[in-house]
């Protein structure tokens, strides 16, 4: 099983919507199986549903967040997934400080999509109001960043199977 872990601040936006629609995307793409698409947060209140703008967003492209619960990232989450993905390069940073056995599998979704450096912003910043920018911005990286994210997941699970 391959497991890719979209990562955000709170686990309420852009990690549930980044991962509900690159889920779709495997499943376009006839690679329903095989695959673990998750998500996951820091600074987290456990259990808490997707923001409400994430969620009609989301139904917007045909996603279903009804379902989702934020959780937040631990060691185990991390050590089990061949791929991290996060929106910011503080995610990056602080997982990669914390978590030192996860560096080299964690990536930045604007990097993946060749859009290098660039950050999906927090919608919370803004009060929510420009959250559709923000959808915008995930599903752009996700369609461009996708058949790069599946090879470095791919070949991340190779190596860990060569390993063990």
């Amino acid at each position: 099983m391959i497991e890719i872990l979209f990562v955000c601040t709170a686990n309420q936006f852009r990690s549930p919507i980044a991962a509900a629609y690159f889920a779709h995307k495997l499943r376009e793409n006839g690679a329903s199986t095989g695959w673990a698409i998750s998500s996951a947060g820091t600074w987290v209140k456990a259990e808490t549903p997707a923001h409400p703008k994430a969620m009609m967003a989301a139904a917007q492209l045909g996603l279903d967040l009804s379902t989702h619960r934020s959780r937040e990232v631990n060691a185990r989450m991390l050590i089990g997934a061949d791929l991290i993905v996060v929106m910011e390069l503080g995610h990056k940073e602080a997982l990669e400080y914390e978590f030192p056995q996860c560096k080299g599998r964690i990536v930045l979704l604007g990097e993946a999509a060749g859009e290098h450096g660039i950050e999906i912003d927090d919608p919370a910043r803004s009060n929510f109001v420009e959250s559709d920018v923000t959808v915008q911005s995930i599903i752009v990286c996700v369609d461009k960043g996708f058949s790069k994210l599946v090879n470095l997941a791919e070949s991340r699970r190779d190596t860990n199977e060569t390993i063990q």
